[in-house]
């Protein structure tokens, strides 16, 4: 639990009698936790001195957003009018805190905590409604299950690693730092070694290092699932704040459901292929291709790309040194 899932639990037995909690006191923004009379969590965030410079703020489907001008300053409401999303709101306002304590100044920060609420309202838009499908979740096992090795394969870094983690943004990499893309296929162990390419930029370098990494699973009782590795991760992450909130954020984008069948299938990992994409791998990029060409998806049997295999160890010394 992180500081406003804490808060609004010790309360949650009082409800609205137990009044307003002030959580992270130190903050140059005032936070406020409390129950509404109608049982809901709700926070205030006051930011005394500034006037309304922001704009409308966004709109959410599940919480009820009021901006208000005082005496003093500004007050944000935020009230959740949805239990099921009670983890995901404790998540949000931890992450406006976060983020928003870069902020130098009052204004500032309250620039950070807007563009931020801002950035949820994105991201809870862009959720998908059906929930993951088997190969959805195979592919975040995988992504999960390297997100995980590389956790543990060094210390001090762990921000950069899960910020690293694109994949549930969306973007044409799965995880990248240090000028380094690391792109994830997970495949189970019944099917012949191959690599499905789904586009002509995912194996473009764009002048990163490029690695492939393909993860072989077979179900198995004593494997991990989606869910177990979650939660693997989640404690790596305990005593470390802004990793753990980007971490629930991304866990958030990723669509992932506690309920969801595939998320809670286990698995073990067979073998961790690692290729090195350089210049003379098979693939087609945007360079490469006859003009006019501007999507494939196409299959690469690995018999072709034994020769590019390294070894696990030598992706960590590339991307650490």
């Amino acid at each position: 639990m992180n500081d406003f899932e804490t808060q609004w639990e010790s309360i949650s037995t009082t409800g609205h009698a137990a009044g307003r909690l002030r959580v992270y006191p130190d903050h140059l923004l005032d936070f406020f936790i409390s129950f509404s009379l109608s049982g809901h969590r709700e926070i205030v965030i006051e930011a005394k001195g500034i006037t309304n410079d922001f704009g409308e703020l966004p709109s959410f489907e599940n919480f009820e957003v009021v901006l208000t001008e005082t005496a003093t300053g500004l007050s944000i409401g935020l009230v959740l009018t949805d239990h099921e999303l009670t983890k995901s709101f404790a998540v949000m306002c931890f992450d406006i805190a976060e983020r928003s304590k870069r902020g130098e100044t009052v204004e500032v920060a309250a620039v950070i905590a807007i563009a931020c609420l801002r950035d949820w309202a994105d991201l809870l838009k862009r959720r998908g409604k059906q929930g993951l499908n088997r190969n959805e979740a195979l592919g975040l096992w995988g992504e999960l299950n390297t997100l995980d090795a590389l956790l543990g394969s060094t210390t001090g870094v762990d921000l950069q690693i899960v910020q690293g983690w694109r994949g549930p943004n969306g973007d044409q990499r799965d995880i990248g730092f240090n000028n380094n893309r690391i792109e994830v296929k997970t495949q189970l162990s019944t099917k012949s070694i191959g690599l499905k390419i789904s586009s002509l930029d995912q194996l473009d370098d764009r002048e990163d290092q490029l690695t492939v990494v393909l993860n072989r699973i077979s179900p198995s009782a004593a494997g991990t699932s989606v869910a177990s590795l979650i939660e693997k991760i989640r404690a790596h992450l305990s005593f470390k704040r802004l990793a753990q909130s980007e971490f629930e954020r991304k866990v958030m984008l990723a669509e992932f459901d506690s309920d969801n069948e595939y998320c809670n299938e286990n698995f073990g990992l067979d073998e961790r292929i690692v290729y090195d994409i350089n210049d003379t791998f098979p693939r087609l990029i945007p360079r490469n291709v006859p003009f006019g060409i501007k999507s494939v998806e196409y299959e690469i049997t690995g018999t072709s790309v034994t020769g590019f295999q390294i070894a696990w160890e030598h992706l960590l010394e590339k991307i650490y040194e």
